[in-house]
């Protein structure tokens, strides 16, 4: 095949992007006890199974899924084609265990993937690359070669008609384990083959690679916020405390992260160069949890609201640990207060010219004092005027960090403090 396994230059939607939705959603939604209750609870495998002959999402409406996407600022989405209970979310011709041959009787992949194009939103698809529900995979190669080798066949298979049935997919977010290998999956010929389907797909870093010749995917640091890097990255995180899959206790609010806490861990991920991908548990029914829909809409309020401090800003290194986290944009710094100090703030200083500072949201100006080593932001409000409150500074050229701002108190010895002390 002409495709090569090397990461295409990474596509600028990708780049631009800031937040998506994660859906993790199949069988283990009627059991309400989050993703891997198959496992996790040594569930008998053939009841399991059976669930297969009960489960009608009758409020599934992948439109309204799209809908709330769109309302919280969301450009892609990833939905779980495949969890590691190898239920299959549409008709592939490997096994009738999919949502089309049994009790759903409907393509659940398809209306997805057509909400998505609907509302002009980047479709993901995860998978799973782990199948517990094939003895092939889980004997492994050493006591059941041929049926590990099956195993693998149908993943290929699998994965093929996925990248070759609903035109055009944007990303692809395998989630795996150390086993199987590289080798064991061919994971290089892997990606030619899905690259010569799909040329610009973009691959996450789960499909394991081989130590030398591979290197197609991005990170995503799972449940924490990734390391600042201009290299692309993504944050997957719940927006309940555990669980991907809908739980039982999903019904109790303090489940949940508030919108406090949500707008702290984006303004975190925004700041550090990354995109947050929020994910949600729908009901086993279809329908989104109300209070995903509720918290995702206020971050996109947020977001709209303040869209030039989010969009086109990447990350400074620069101490503002007492206020909360800050990006730069050109000539332009945006201060993410995550901690509102009142009526003053004294920030460590920068080499360039202050122009002017002023609120994001409104553009009411902010008094600024600027001096050789520190800035001193004065008559602000008593009171945060939002969750997080973005005060954006206006230099004559791009900022660049005073000799004294480039000190931290716990790196030794500082010299360029010993004037400080003379103040």
């Amino acid at each position: 095949m002409a495709a090569c396994t090397a990461a295409p230059q990474v596509p600028q939607w990708f780049r631009d992007a800031r937040l998506g939705m994660f859906i993790h959603w199949g069988l283990y939604s009627m059991l309400e006890h989050g993703e891997q209750s198959l496992f996790r609870e040594f569930l008998n495998p053939s009841e399991y199974r059976k669930l297969a002959d009960r489960w009608r999402p009758t409020h599934y409406d992948a439109s309204d899924w799209a809908a709330t996407a769109k309302a919280a600022e969301m450009t892609y989405m990833v939905l779980t084609t495949r969890h590691h209970d190898g239920f299959c979310l549409w008709d592939t011709a490997t096994t009738d265990y999919n949502s089309v041959r049994r009790a759903a009787r409907r393509d659940l992949v398809g209306e997805y993937v057509e909400a998505c194009r609907g509302a002009r939103i980047r479709v993901g698809l995860y998978y799973s690359v782990p199948d517990w529900n094939d003895p092939g995979f889980l004997a492994g190669p050493e006591r059941d070669p041929k049926g590990f080798r099956n195993c693998i066949r149908i993943m290929w298979r699998q994965l093929e008609e996925l990248v070759t049935r609903y035109g055009k997919i944007d990303l692809l977010w395998f989630d795996a384990s150390d086993f199987p290998t590289a080798a064991q999956l061919r994971s290089t010929q892997l990606v030619k083959m899905l690259r010569s389907h799909q040329p610009d797909i973009l691959i996450n870093n789960r499909l394991r690679a081989p130590a030398k010749g591979g290197n197609w995917g991005y990170k995503t640091p799972e449940q924490r916020i990734g390391a600042a890097s201009s290299e692309p990255w993504e944050s997957c995180i719940t927006a309940t405390r555990k669980f991907w899959g809908y739980h039982k206790c999903h019904a109790d609010p303090g489940q949940w992260y508030s919108d406090r806490e949500l707008l702290h861990m984006f303004a975190t991920i925004v700041t550090k160069g990354g995109r947050l991908l929020l994910n949600v548990g729908p009901h086993a029914n279809g329908a989104l949890p109300k209070l995903y829909k509720s918290r995702s809409a206020a971050l996109g309020r947020w977001i709209r609201a303040n869209r030039e401090a989010v969009y086109g800003t990447a990350p400074f290194g620069h101490e503002f640990d007492y206020g909360g986290v800050l990006a730069r944009k050109d000539r332009k710094l945006y201060l993410f207060f995550l901690y509102w100090p009142g009526r003053e703030y004294s920030m460590p200083g920068f080499n360039e010219k202050l122009l002017s500072a002023r609120f994001v949201v409104g553009g009411r100006k902010v008094k600024a004092i600027q001096e050789p080593h520190r800035i001193v932001l004065a008559d602000m409000p008593g009171k945060a005027p939002d969750l997080v409150t973005v005060v954006e500074l206006t230099f004559n050229a791009p900022p660049t960090a005073h000799p004294w701002a480039a000190q931290r108190l716990h790196n030794y010895p500082m010299p360029a403090l010993v004037d400080w002390l003379k103040l």
